[in-house]
């Protein structure tokens, strides 16, 4: 019996390694080296793959039919092999299935080409992979970014180049107005107000030398290289136009046989003090301009996308000013962290770890519109109601907002501490007690007229 199995394989061994041939013949070696191998040509699918490809078509058009439904803040877009592209996008009807249609289609076609291929007998090409591509899946763009409105020109301009703004429009009103917009210029181009303090001090004791002193010619000359005028006006922006609207002139001045550049008052001028002091008094009572937050007023048609937001990032800038405060509060912080506190004590000194100066409010009416503007974290629910308030046809109608917790009643609470930040929705409604009176004193009230017509004209889709 083992010998029996033995021959068996020996046999089965004979017939895999093919047909046999003599040692003596040469001709069947060469012709079998000399040969190149050629792929063997793919065969036609067999019958149960077909079957299987049919049936996956088939998983398809089940799939399509029991799809799930999409988060509504979801919108990415996938990159196939070919130069198809498929993007799944939200919509706000009821009910947002996956599109497979396409898909089917692109399988079909990819199988028909493979049996194409086969029948003529060529080697079936491998899909190329597709470069990896960015997915987006952010949520509804609701503000391209925070804007301010200059206080010299009608214009809004972004707050990245706010300052670049007002420079260029001072820098336009110096020419017809040199006096007042130099003293702007140096409390609204500089940022340090200790600097700007001690470029102020010392102008005015340019000044009042002057007057004490008329005939001094001295005190009628300012040198440019000076140390002192070189650490403290110069740097200044509108430090040099102030002093040549009151006067002062440009001049090079040749001194022991070196010329030194200057800032001169001529004599004539250095007699009459009146002009001098008034040019002071201009400079001590100019404030700073500021560009006031544009609120940009946008009103959108009714959408459930209400509540997805993608803020800009200068919703989490900070200036110098509140950087040191967070520095001034973070020492005090480690100070108190070497004190032994009790458990309430520690919740009460939890800060949030996210500090944001902007904070983007929707107003949802009853009749779905909304109507969006953009306000500083820390200013307060009055603010907020007076935005709503210029907004209304019956701006003298008392009326209420809530939010998720409650009505907001504190019209005093800053925005950040009712944690309304960096965005919040929140809902519109006419005061009940006095819709009761007017219904009782004309009879009938329209409660679904909300908006000013002008405002109505700029509606838009949130998108």
């Amino acid at each position: 019996m083992k010998k029996l199995f033995q021959k068996a394989k020996l046999d089965y061994k004979f017939k895999r390694a093919g047909e046999g041939h003599a040692l003596q013949d040469e001709s069947s070696t060469s012709q079998q080296s000399s040969t190149p191998q050629t792929p063997a040509a793919r065969a036609l699918p067999t019958s149960d793959a077909q079957r299987a490809g049919q049936a996956a078509l088939d998983r398809f058009a089940n799939l399509e039919k029991n799809a799930v439904k999409r988060p509504k803040s979801a919108t990415a877009t996938w990159k196939h092999s070919g130069s198809t592209t498929t993007t799944f996008a939200e919509s706000s009807d009821a009910g947002n299935s996956l599109n497979l249609e396409q898909l089917r289609k692109e399988v079909k076609q990819e199988m028909s080409t493979e049996i194409d291929f086969v029948m003529r007998g060529d080697a079936v090409p491998q899909p190329a992979v597709a470069e990896p591509t960015l997915v987006d899946c952010s949520t509804v763009q609701a503000h391209e970014g925070v804007y301010f409105s200059c206080p010299l020109c009608p214009a809004s301009t972004l707050l990245s180049e706010k300052d670049k703004h007002l420079s260029a429009c001072l820098d336009k009103c110096y020419l017809e107005e040199a006096l007042s917009t130099a003293c702007a210029m140096i409390y609204s181009l500089n940022k340090d107000s200790n600097k700007i303090k001690a470029c102020v001090d010392l102008l005015c004791r340019y000044l009042d030398n002057i007057c004490k002193n008329p005939d001094e010619e001295k005190f009628q000359k300012i040198k440019k290289s000076n140390k002192v005028f070189q650490e403290r006006v110069a740097p200044i922006r509108g430090a040099v136009q102030f002093l040549l609207a009151c006067g002062f002139e440009d001049k090079v001045i040749s001194v022991e046989g070196l010329e030194e550049n200057y800032f001169v008052m001529p004599k004539e001028k250095c007699s009459d003090c009146e002009p001098l002091e008034a040019f002071k008094e201009v400079l001590l009572s100019s404030e700073a301009l500021k560009p006031k937050l544009d609120r940009c007023l946008k009103v959108y048609k009714p959408t459930n996308q209400v509540s997805h937001f993608e803020v800009p990032s200068d919703f989490f800038s900070k200036t110098s000013e509140e950087i040191k405060r967070e520095q001034i509060s973070r020492s005090e912080e480690v100070e108190r962290s070497c004190q032994l506190k009790t458990r309430a004590m520690r919740e009460a000194e939890k800060r949030p770890t996210k500090i944001y100066r902007f904070t983007l409010i929707r107003v949802r009416f009853p009749d779905g519109f909304i109507l969006q503007g953009t306000f500083y974290s820390r200013e307060k629910v009055r603010d907020v109601v007076e935005f709503v308030r210029q907004s209304l046809v019956s701006d003298w109608q008392p009326f209420q907002l809530f939010e998720t917790t409650g009505q907001l009643k504190d019209e005093n609470a800053s925005l950040i501490d009712l944690g309304l930040v960096p965005a919040a929705v929140v809902n519109f409604k006419w005061d009940p007690l006095i819709m009761k009176d007017i219904l009782a004193t004309q009879g009938q009230v329209d409660e679904n007229v909300f908006l000013k017509p002008e405002l109505l004209q700029l509606v838009q889709e949130l998108k």
